[in-house]
């Protein structure tokens, strides 16, 4: 059975979060529902259901197959019109419309994974770059650990 990320993506990015935790930090905000209410103990109950969620084949770890489909939702959430791009009309709109959360990355930060710069993002650009995953994952054996993946949400949580 093929577990699915909420569709809608309710939360905000705090501002103080470092913007290299933020590609790990948006599907985790998405995956526990943490918005601007958020109090960290309920963060953690919310992020032990999001690992839950997450780990779709049931082996105690996030992949980054696991990973990467829920950053595929997320861009299925964003693209408003459903044509494949994602416009900067679209991200400002997730913006406005706390899909995204208002504070959501930068727009310079999300514009620069536009690999070839026509100003539209595609799903393989938008799912290339897995940085935050690969910080996240301190051990570096490819997968997010509950103590991994916890250790975003609480630090995430910290930020409210």
């Amino acid at each position: 059975m093929i577990r699915r990320p909420p569709k809608a993506l309710p939360y905000a990015v705090p501002l103080s979060l470092p913007l290299a935790l933020l590609p790990v930090a948006l599907p985790v905000l998405a995956a526990i529902g943490l918005g601007a209410s958020g109090q960290p103990a309920q963060a953690e109950t919310r992020a032990e259901q999001a690992f839950v969620q997450l780990d779709a084949n049931g082996n105690g770890a996030i992949s980054r197959d696991e990973f990467l489909a829920l950053r595929q939702q997320m861009f299925i959430t964003l693209d408003a019109n459903g044509d494949g791009l994602l416009t900067r009309e679209e991200i400002e709109t997730a913006r406005a419309n706390g899909k995204g959360g208002t504070q959501m990355q930068r727009s310079d930060r999300i514009w620069q994974q536009d690999a070839n710069g026509d100003g539209y993002l595609t799903m393989a650009e938008y799912t290339a770059q897995t940085r935050g995953f690969d910080m996240a994952d301190r051990n570096g054996d490819g997968a997010l650990s509950p103590q991994e993946f916890h250790r975003v949400a609480r630090f995430i949580a910290t930020k409210k």
